[in-house]
């Protein structure tokens, strides 16, 4: 590939609802610029796009992938991102690599959740965005109401640039309004119809309005003119799309490929170069803007395996240049790196390059200590970049390997694939003495599982983990245990009585001691303590934590020969555990926030479903055609629930959640999982 300067890059991410047609139209676009020498299909398995085994089986985006083609002398980085949110993670990431995203509508089904959840990544970001509306030429595609949607749902500054030409339902062309010309199925371009010229003029005209709101120059022109020039219509939609007032609007189809040279067109002419993005932000200091001649400074966005090379660490250069060989700092880790194999990628195509410059996307091979969201530059200058804010995981559950003794290859793969993919995370819980994994689903937690096996031969299954519960009580009682063994030589002796009262919610564990008199030496009371503390970690209810208590050693005794601390420590730690269930224990179970965007059709099922599961609806709110509720949910509820979502939904809802607060289970439930714990320990 010849070398460009940085004015000459476009680095364009790809969003979207899935099934909407994003990696068709991503291998359209590389087709029709060059890029391969035929055009990709995902149904037939030959997309350049998604090229893993698993993409292709499932005909699904499981991860970003990047595209590299020249058009009219500027360099083209195409991010194609998965549109199932299990797989959000990967769009976030490429989102923070473009200063340009494309969010793609089906011109059948409009907006949709995913639409909506990509527009709002790429709008927290301050992502400029064009949309595109494909599959134009099919039966039920309604251009009108599509743009209807994406002006009530995203913005009244969606303004056509490109709109379809019908005849009565059959499609004819792509016409491009700011052109004039038009283009069919057949690739030939030729003058708008006569028929659509008066749509065209009207969408043209929003589009000088929209222009001329960009800048103060130019509105005086068409406050004079009515109208703008050429010149000045380009320089306004620029302005406009850079600062997020105008959101172009194209259409098109992606097999036959028609309208990409528009889009195309438009990306070079409209969309932000590197050098007009916005700085990158940092904790402290001055913001990381982009210089081609200031000190390197890059940011990995992405992870991925290679068979063939390892581990490939996807870059985007922020500030500076470098070639060849060179050592740089990951700031994020205080180690070093060397650089020495990097590489422009198209899908799984690879192609050697020598140097990288500023707004650039690299992959490198062979590094040792760099993931994803690191960042590397040089030793003399080393910016806190604000970390690119990946989604919190939704889903979880419990991992062990299938075979025993794997636990330990087992947990090496699990590291690396988090470290890969930062929505996906391994705990160990001591808590509740499982190893557990979390990631945005059911799907993604299972593709997961395929990659440990693919990585380093580990087959691992998931079930449903157990519940972080916790114990405390609801009032005072006061008892006595005494501990005495004797049998042969010198016995134990240890006696105590002891209260315990609740604390206030959050206060902890406090011991106390009101032994007066020497009946329990003094140097006895820590082993008493300690015998209450042990207990503490795990309750009589549900082997659980116990929460917020005070135990008190208010007297007992001691013999001259037989006491020890581990006497005193077995006696205060019976004594602790029948007052326990004496003081009305009760079992406090993790009540989780849940945010759940759905269409407005399936408002009444989902909120059935949450009030089934426990749940407590907190409020909604209308977002367009969707409704966002807020509820509260325990955590024993919602094992599986992104599946349970996707059944209700037609895979069309998607949520977050949060850990709210502990609050005490019903009597039922409470009896429930003490008669499992009783079983169990039997």
């Amino acid at each position: 590939m010849k070398d460009y300067s940085s004015e000459k890059l476009r680095s364009v991410a790809v969003l979207g609802h899935g099934s909407v047609g994003k990696t068709s139209l991503c291998d359209a676009m590389l087709f029709t610029g060059g890029g391969c020498d035929r055009l990709g299909s995902v149904d037939d398995g030959t997309s350049v796009l998604d090229y893993t085994t698993e993409s292709r089986e499932k005909k699904h985006s499981f991860g970003s992938s990047i595209a590299t083609f020249d058009w009219n002398n500027h360099k083209i980085n195409i991010i194609d991102t998965p549109g199932l949110t299990d797989f959000f993670g990967e769009t976030i990431g490429a989102i923070s690599a473009a200063e340009l995203a494309i969010l793609v509508l089906d011109g059948t089904d409009g907006v949709e959740v995913g639409s909506f959840k990509t527009w709002n990544f790429a709008k927290d970001a301050d992502t400029p965005v064009f949309i595109y509306v494909n599959r134009v030429d099919r039966e039920n595609a309604n251009f009108e109401r599509v743009l209807a949607e994406a002006r009530e749902m995203f913005s009244m500054h969606v303004i056509p640039v490109v709109f379809p030409v019908m005849d009565g339902e059959v499609f004819v062309c792509a016409a491009n309004v700011i052109t004039g010309k038009a283009i069919d199925a057949s690739g030939k371009e030729f003058p708008i119809p006569a028929s659509a010229q008066s749509l065209c003029d009207e969408y043209r005209m929003q589009l000088i309005e929209d222009a001329a709101e960009a800048d103060e120059l130019l509105m005086e022109s068409f406050f004079a003119n009515e109208t703008l020039t050429e010149e000045e219509l380009k320089k306004g939609i620029k302005l406009a799309v850079k600062n997020r007032g105008l959101f172009p609007l194209f259409c098109g189809t992606s097999i036959p490929p028609v309208g990409q040279q528009f889009v195309l067109d438009a990306i070079v002419e409209y969309g932000p170069s590197p050098l007009e993005a916005k700085p990158a932000a940092v904790t402290d200091g001055e913001p990381v803007s982009p210089d081609p001649k200031g000190s390197f400074v890059a940011r990995a966005f992405s992870t991925k395996h290679d068979k063939h090379v390892g581990d490939m660490v996807y870059i985007k250069v922020l500030r500076g240049s470098a070639s060849g060989s060179c050592e740089m700092l990951n700031s994020t880790r205080n180690q070093a790196e060397r650089l020495g194999n990097y590489y422009y990628m198209n899908g799984s195509s690879r192609e050697d390059t020598d140097k990288m410059i500023t707004g650039d996307i690299i992959a490198v091979a062979k590094l040792k200590n760099t993931i994803t969201n690191d960042v590397l530059c040089e030793k003399a200058h080393q910016p806190k970049l604000v970390p690119i804010a990946f989604p919190d995981p939704v889903y979880r559950a419990a991992i062990s390997p299938k075979k025993r003794g794997d636990e330990d290859k087992m947990g090496a793969g699990l590291h690396k694939l988090g470290s890969m993919d930062p929505t996906f995370i391994t705990r160990n819980e001591a808590t509740i003495g499982q190893t557990t994994v979390s990631g945005m689903g059911e799907l993604h937690l299972q593709t997961m599982l395929a990659r440990l096996k693919e990585l380093n031969g580990v087959e691992a299954e998931l079930f449903k983990p157990r519940i972080a519960y916790q114990e405390t009580i609801t009032k005072i009682s006061a008892g006595a245990h005494k501990h005495k063994k004797q049998s042969g030589g010198r016995g134990q002796y240890g006696h105590v009585l002891m209260r315990i009262e609740p604390m206030p919610r959050g206060e902890g564990f406090v011991f106390a001691s009101e032994v007066t008199g020497g009946n329990v030496p003094t140097k006895y009371i820590p082993a008493v303590e300690k015998g209450v503390l042990e207990s503490l970690h795990k309750g009589p209810i549900s082997g659980s934590e116990v929460i917020d208590i005070k135990a008190v050693v208010t007297d007992g005794s001691a013999h001259s020969v037989d006491s020890s601390d581990m006497a005193f420590k077995l006696a205060s730690s019976k004594c602790f555990r029948d007052l326990m269930m004496q003081s009305g224990p009760i079992l406090l179970e993790p009540i989780m926030t849940l945010e759940i965007t759905v269409p407005d059709e399936f408002m009444g099922d989902v909120m059935g479903d949450v009030n089934s599961r426990r749940g407590k609806i907190q409020g909604m709110e209308a977002r367009g055609g969707f409704q966002v509720i807020k509820a509260v949910v325990p955590e024993a509820e919602l094992y599986q629930y992104t599946s349970s979502l996707r059944s209700l939904t037609q895979a069309r809802g998607s949520f977050t959640q949060s850990f709210s607060h502990y609050e005490a289970t019903p009597r039922e439930i409470q009896q429930k999982v003490m008669e499992e714990y009783q079983k169990d320990e039997e």
